[in-house]
């Protein structure tokens, strides 16, 4: 069926089961594709049941359980607890892998939405250094998906944010993941010098985990080849080359910094050899990078500029081999 279509036969199954008619259109069907409307009123959301003969877990109008539980945490704050705030750390982690599969629009209101709420909780909660530490952890995501949408001024509000609040909340892996971010930011509107003082500024705690660290280098590598100072960043490619070897198991890895494993961090290493201007190097480091990388990840939107090294899209210019170069 066509919206239209569908949008009939559930207001008619309304008008003949509850005597009132119903009031959908195409345009009303839409959003709900797209997750405008998550759940329908109880009237429609049992019209669709029976006029798509499936549950409201086929048709994704069920209350997720651990959104209601944070609901009530918001209604009473003052009972919001660490399990609370561990359920909303593990939503954040599903809409992360969920953004993997996707694209940084798709998830972008839903964690908009939660930032409120895990705010909130925040300030209820008299600012404990769990709920802090949470909140600067979704205020860098957000600064992530903002830089992916090329929405920059947003960007650095939500990673000045996060890092006020890492830092309130003496959480130096958090702190130097939105540095990190930051410096990213920089880098792509061609602010060279701020982007290496903010990359200096993350690699400055010694208690970040080695992915994360191993990554700082390789940032720091590819700004200061685009800024001209190509043996600063040959010796901070050998240095992260060392990190790299010495990787951590992916189990042993921070949730937040799930991507810092070798297929990740050696696709990075490509793209400072392509600012170093070894173009067939960096391509086979891209490509290696790529084969063995999960498959649903080397699909992901974030994995363009890798697929674009690497020579798999073709002439289809990325983000930030357009920009760079």
């Amino acid at each position: 069926m066509s919206r239209a279509e569908l949008a009939e036969r559930v207001n008619a199954w309304l008008l003949d089961n509850t005597g009132r008619p119903g009031a959908l259109d195409r345009h009303y069907l839409g959003r709900l594709e797209r997750g405008q409307v998550q759940r329908p009123g109880r009237d429609y959301r049992t019209a669709f049941r029976a006029v798509l003969q499936a549950s409201d877990r086929d048709l994704g109008f069920a209350l997720d359980p651990r959104t209601e539980r944070l609901r009530r945490a918001a209604q009473h704050p003052r009972r919001a607890d660490t399990t609370a705030l561990s359920q909303a750390a593990d939503m954040l982690s599903t809409v992360r892998r969920l953004e993997d599969e996707t694209s940084p629009t798709a998830v972008l209101p839903s964690v908009a939405a939660h930032a409120e709420l895990v705010n909130y909780l925040a300030d209820e909660s008299k600012h404990t250094a769990e709920a802090v530490g949470l909140a600067s952890e979704i205020s860098q995501y957000l600064g992530w998906l903002k830089i992916a949408r090329d929405e920059y001024g947003d960007a650095q509000s939500h990673l000045d944010r996060a890092a006020r609040l890492a830092l309130e909340a003496d959480d130096p892996q958090r702190l130097a993941t939105a540095l990190s971010f930051a410096a990213y930011r920089a880098l792509l509107l061609g602010n060279y010098g701020q982007a290496a003082n903010l990359n200096r500024a993350a690699m400055r705690d010694s208690r970040v985990d080695p992915g994360l660290r191993a990554y700082g280098h390789l940032q720091g590598a590819e700004i200061a080849a685009y800024d001209g100072d190509a043996h600063t960043a040959t010796r901070m490619l050998t240095q992260a080359d060392r990190l790299i070897e010495n990787a951590p198991d992916p189990q042993e890895l921070p949730d937040g910094s799930y991507w810092h494993i070798f297929p990740v961090l050696n696709g990075h290493k490509g793209f400072v050899l392509h600012a170093l201007g070894d173009a067939e190097q960096a391509r086979q480091t891209a490509r290696e990078s790529l084969e063995a990388m999960p498959e649903a990840w080397t699909r992901a939107e974030w994995a363009a500029d890798h697929r674009a090294l690497a020579g798999w899209e073709g002439d289809a210019a990325t983000q930030r081999i357009r920009e760079l170069d």
